[in-house]
């Protein structure tokens, strides 16, 4: 029966009800743009509704994301559409060109609807900044989203989109996931392109998604995994391949060595997160047969101030031909890390390399030892929405940083009711292995698709 809200399920589910006659694309985009609307959440910080309308009465029922509306991050480029990155300074700028992963969307059929706000810049764990506010949990409107993927996981789990690109350099969309009850992959560097201007720097940064389900997540990255000549660091493959979704229940996982190492980066979860994380990793080490074994002995260097350096020069990128007339303009945190890039000298920035390559050893060294390695994605639940002090990045960092892949797995709830996630580490490109035991947990564990009382 078709309602004013937008589909509660998930994205696959939604094209079966569009190819049946059960609801139609432009029904569709109607519900979410009401629901758009009328949300609360401060997930939405620019609506193209002519264009989504436009190719909501044009839809190709045969392509693989027919007629899904989905948001759009608003690091990530779409032609036309604002280029702020939730920063004052920057908020005249527009898009020219749209990334390569919108753009493969697109070809498969999804609409981009509406643009979701980050932290400012990407940086910081909440999703606030004074060009946009704060964007709030739908669990728990007084909650963070998380950052800086915040609005597009609020979107997904407050019941407006079914999917929402992300970002991810250094737990952007891992983070928010967890805090949100989202599955939450932070991909291999660069399967998925950074085109068609290419972020090299700082070496980090992923572009990914956030979905309800893992087998969402599995189809969309078949659609966007792939090399792009207009991003050199993209990793090579086929685009549009069933990679992913024909893995699915295919990958070996009964036997493999996992280390729980809740300590990893330094965290120090609380008691609460940890017992309600704990539960879930026993639950899937039992479920795809794991071997849990001892954890190595494996020395991590000291991150968050050598991670805050890497990130500051990207900052500067953009924000040195504003500074420092734009300071007044820009949070609190902006404002510090651009005056402390502008005292960066050789030493320091041949030091942020010696970071990197510890960093690239140890991870080395684990995945000699064991196969993966799990821990709570975040030490706590989430904190009070609009608080933007900085905080460690915990065990989110190493894998930004090494490059490897890390899935946050949705783990139940904390001691407040708030959703808790489950990190899994694994060696380079095994990618298919991490949704392999996200899908393991829903299958034993499911999740709620969306936040209670959603559409927020």
């Amino acid at each position: 029966m078709l309602t004013a809200d937008p589909w509660p399920g998930d994205v696959v589910g939604l094209v079966e009800e569009f190819r049946a006659g059960r609801r139609s694309p432009a029904q569709e985009l109607a519900a979410v743009l009401g629901a758009v609307e009328r949300s609360g959440l401060g997930a939405v910080c620019h609506v193209d509704a002519e264009a989504a309308g436009a190719a909501a009465r044009d839809v190709d029922l045969d392509l693989p994301l027919a007629g899904v509306p989905f948001a759009v991050k608003e690091l990530e480029q779409v032609a036309g559409w604002p280029r702020a990155d939730a920063s004052v300074p920057l908020r005249h700028r527009r898009s020219a060109r749209t990334s390569t992963q919108v753009q493969r969307l697109v070809a498969a059929g999804a609409i981009p609807v509406f643009q979701t706000p980050s932290s400012e810049l990407a940086r910081g764990d909440d999703t606030v900044s004074r060009l946009h506010g704060v964007t709030r949990n739908p669990w728990r409107p007084d909650a963070s989203a998380g950052g800086s993927s915040g609005g597009s996981a609020a979107a997904v789990a407050g019941g407006l989109v079914t999917l929402a690109t992300a970002t991810d350099g250094g737990g952007s969309t891992r983070q928010p996931a967890a805090f949100c009850g989202l599955p939450g992959l932070k991909t291999t560097w660069r399967i998925t392109p950074g085109g068609p201007e290419p972020v090299i720097e700082p070496l980090t940064v992923v572009t990914t998604v956030l979905t309800r389900s893992v087998r969402d997540l599995a189809r969309v990255l078949d659609l966007t995994v792939g090399f792009d000549p207009r991003d050199p660091y993209s990793a090579p493959g086929p685009v549009g391949g069933r990679r992913f979704v024909a893995g699915l229940g295919a990958v070996p996982t009964r036997g493999l060595r996992i280390a729980w190492m809740p300590g990893l980066g330094g965290a120090r979860p609380e008691p609460g997160v940890l017992a309600a994380v704990g539960d879930t990793f026993a639950e899937l080490v039992a479920a795809a047969g794991l071997c849990q074994v001892a954890p190595p002995e494996v020395s991590f260097p000291a991150g968050a101030a050598s991670f805050a350096g890497i990130a500051a020069l990207r900052l500067y990128r953009w924000l040195a031909p504003h500074w420092p007339a734009s300071a007044d303009e820009l949070t609190d945190d902006i404002a510090s890390a651009m005056r402390a890039v502008t005292l960066l000298d050789p030493t320091v920035l041949a030091g942020l390399d010696d970071y990197r390559i510890a960093v690239i050893e140890a991870v080395a060294a684990l995945f000699e030892a064991v196969d993966l390695v799990a821990c709570p994605t975040v030490a706590t639940e989430a904190f009070p929405a609009g608080d933007s002090a900085p905080r460690p990045p915990g065990p989110l960092a190493i894998a930004n940083v090494s490059g490897c892949p890390a899935i946050s797995i949705p783990a139940g709830s904390g001691p407040t009711g708030l959703p808790v996630g489950l990190q899994v580490f694994a060696p380079h490109h095994r990618d298919a292995l991490l949704i392999e035991l996200a899908a393991a947990v829903e299958r034993v564990r499911p999740w709620p698709l969306v936040a209670p009382g959603a559409p927020r």
